[in-house]
């Protein structure tokens, strides 16, 4: 049973700042050191000071980028940039966006979700990807310090009535208290819905739900032992994206590999060693690539190495398991001691192998959203950076303050 609820959010006051897309962010784990020099300048309150603030020279252990974040959260609602709403509330999120010509728009709602443990009888909610040690740490640090939820998890239900859509969509029809476009071109449209009766529906309809956890593994994990070290009733959920498996808009992009570290013998003789266990085709450009690619059968998996300047095109027959698992364990895991990056970026993912900073790219075609379903509601995970979600839900629209 998913238990969400309704909270009193905080948000940026409209009289103090008056252009809200310079003051918002994506999630952490996505905001390069450019972007992160780049969200700093829009503006001297953007989210990112608190969310991924820059180290400085001379930090330690009493002054530094979690403790900065503390003060910036205290500060600013000091000064009523930021201000808590009055009355517990929803928050609708409709995303417009433009992808291979076509405009495309995802609609979602902001609400607390209960947390719980992963992999029992009663689980409610499920993981599809393992997580690593560092970003929990880093996440650790930060809720310890700040005591907040900056930016949502992004969960996965499945409304096949439509009647959560539906009650969605009523409550769009009022102008939103924000319309605005993030730095990533994203049209995003914001609402606050307070009225008890339709939260109370909302929440009802969500009780029978099974959710899966697109993005936000580390922050739910971290969230949930911060419940347990805090044990208050606030503490026990986390701010939450919520959007519908069966709604438009949802959008997995490809998440290509770029491997380094090889040596020169091993890229070498790397063709014929994967003949072992693919069908090997030439392929003559980019355009080509994404031709080959788009061709695969529901029986197989297909995928493109990037290696001196050729692109080959890979065939596996038989595929029984995710195209990232095949691709991990036989084309990644043989090499022994590499060093490995993920991209959406097809051209970043090329360049970095024709610059000679990774000796080979595997290109890949996205994960369907019903497998990430599948594997995480049969209690399985898929290798690390499977999948990316499109657009990113933005940190900034509203948070989560104990």
């Amino acid at each position: 049973m998913a238990n969400i609820a309704p909270f009193k959010g905080t948000r940026y006051n409209q009289d103090k700042i008056k252009d809200f897309s310079k003051v918002v962010a994506p999630p952490y784990d996505v905001i390069s050191k450019d972007e992160q020099d780049e969200l700093y300048k829009m503006s001297e309150y953007n989210i990112v000071r608190m969310l991924f603030g820059k180290d400085l020279a001379g930090d330690n252990e009493n002054e530094n980028r979690y403790t900065r974040a503390k003060k910036y959260l205290k500060a600013w609602q000091e000064k009523a940039v930021l201000k808590k709403d009055t009355e517990p509330s929803i928050y609708i999120n409709l995303q417009e966006f433009k992808l291979d010509g076509k405009i495309k728009r995802r609609i979602g709602f902001i609400a607390l979700l209960k947390l719980e443990e992963f992999d029992t009888e009663k689980s409610s909610i499920y993981p599809h990807e393992n997580t690593l040690a560092a970003p929990k740490e880093d996440r650790a640090k930060l809720i310890h310090s700040i005591e907040a939820n900056l930016g949502p998890i992004f969960a996965i239900f499945e409304d096949p009535s439509r009647v959560i859509a539906d009650l969605i969509k009523n409550e769009m029809k009022l102008k939103p208290i924000a319309d605005i476009f993030d730095n990533h071109g994203v049209r995003n449209k914001f609402w606050r819905v307070s009225d008890k009766k339709i939260l109370d529906k909302l929440c009802s309809y969500m009780k029978d739900k099974k959710l899966f956890i697109a993005d936000g593994h580390h922050r739910y994990e971290v969230g949930l032992a911060f419940s347990k070290f805090k044990k208050g009733p606030k503490y026990g959920y986390i701010l939450t994206y919520f959007t519908d498996l069966l709604g438009d808009g949802l959008v997995i992009l490809p998440y290509h590999r770029i491997v380094g570290g090889l040596d020169k013998a091993i890229l070498t003789g790397l063709e014929n060693s994967l003949k072992k266990n693919f069908i090997v085709k030439p392929l003559k450009s980019k355009i080509a690539l994404k031709a080959f690619l788009a061709k695969v059968a529901p029986t197989e998996a297909r995928f493109v190495i990037y290696a001196a300047k050729k692109f080959t095109g890979l065939i596996f027959k038989d595929k029984k398991d995710l195209d990232v698992t095949i691709a991990k364990n036989l084309i990644i895991d043989p090499l022994g001691k590499i060093f490995i990056d993920f991209t959406k970026d097809l051209d970043y993912a090329i360049k970095e192998v024709n610059i000679g900073k990774f000796s080979f790219a595997i290109l890949v075609n996205p994960v369907k959203i019903t497998e990430i379903r599948d594997v995480a509601f049969r209690g399985s995970r898929m290798p690390q950076k499977s999948t990316y979600f499109y657009p990113k839900a933005l940190t900034g629209l509203v948070i989560n303050v104990f």
